[in-house]
């Protein structure tokens, strides 16, 4: 029984649904569609999540809003737990670049503003600050748990889940390797990531005309879409004196040989897609990984 619903307004609810800082978009019911900064319903495909997880054990790291958590549930999984930390009370797994620190702070902000602006309803849930994935929870009655945790801390958990997803988080992290680590050592089957604001794949010299076919054939038969035919693709950029919250775009041929490092087995890159930053209009690149635990 959802606790929101019996206590709270109906519409100061849909003021919270419509008006909250929201970075997934969701759709809530009653026509009802959270303004997130990320709208990721038409990329789902891009991601080849099993149609069903029944049956399935499933850790969502880096969850925020719980749209992904929320789709593994949709997806009959036995169980969904989702893991993040709290910019409110300063739980990052990162730390700004220091010469970026103010614009940092300044920009998460907004979440100690959204808990005083909605305390009631945070309140009501025993939250101290903004958990918009938990509110869900309770008014869609859903089973998605939830636990306040770093990636870098996810073997405390103390158990290993059957489908892990992490998703656009690895570009945020001044330490990526120790964070693949953490994802395989509770991976017990398959391991999903998305690698956001990730370098393009490259396209070979199209007057090589040997290797575009070679391109074109692994492109269009689905074989190790990952393999690079340039070795100047191993490269990774560092961008933490620009944002102060990223810190490096990873090139895909680059990512894949960190997963194999971390012990997983068999490493595909299964999509690629664009999605829209809606704040600032501006087209972030990810990549998609399936990582196997067996070869």
């Amino acid at each position: 029984m959802s606790i929101l619903r019996n206590n709270v307004n109906e519409e100061r609810l849909k003021d919270f649904f419509r008006d909250a800082y929201w970075y997934h978009t969701l759709e809530i019911d009653n026509g009802i569609i959270t303004d997130g900064t990320y709208d990721l319903r038409t990329v789902l495909p891009a991601h080849r999540f099993p149609e069903t997880m029944k049956g399935k054990t499933v850790l969502d790291v880096g969850s925020s809003d719980g749209f992904y958590a929320f789709e593994f549930e949709k997806r009959e999984a036995e169980s969904v737990l989702a893991v993040d930390t709290n910019a409110y009370d300063g739980s990052l797994p990162f730390d700004p670049s220091p010469a970026k620190k103010e614009s940092y702070i300044n920009k998460h902000s907004r979440e100690r503003r959204e808990f005083e602006k909605y305390r009631d309803i945070f309140s009501l849930l025993g939250l101290k600050g903004s958990n918009k994935l938990i509110v869900l929870a309770d008014y869609w009655n859903s089973a998605v748990t939830f636990q306040q945790c770093s990636i870098y801390d996810l073997e405390k958990i103390g158990k290993q889940f059957d489908f892990v997803f992490c998703g656009a988080l690895m570009e945020h992290l001044k330490n990526p390797l120790c964070a693949i680590e953490q994802l395989r050592s509770v991976t017990r089957e398959t391991c999903v990531i998305t690698l956001s604001s990730a370098l393009p794949i490259s396209k070979v010299n199209e007057g090589d005309l040997r290797l575009w076919l070679l391109y074109i054939f692994i492109r269009v038969m689905g074989l190790n879409k990952e393999v690079s035919l340039n070795k100047r693709d191993f490269i990774l950029k560092y961008v933490g004196n620009s944002s102060g919250g990223s810190f490096y775009n990873i090139h895909p041929a680059t990512f894949r040989e960190m997963l194999l490092a971390a012990d997983f087995r068999r490493v595909e890159i299964v999509g690629e897609y664009d999605v829209l930053n809606r704040r600032n209009n501006v087209p972030n690149h990810n990549v998609v990984f399936h990582c196997f635990v067996q070869g």
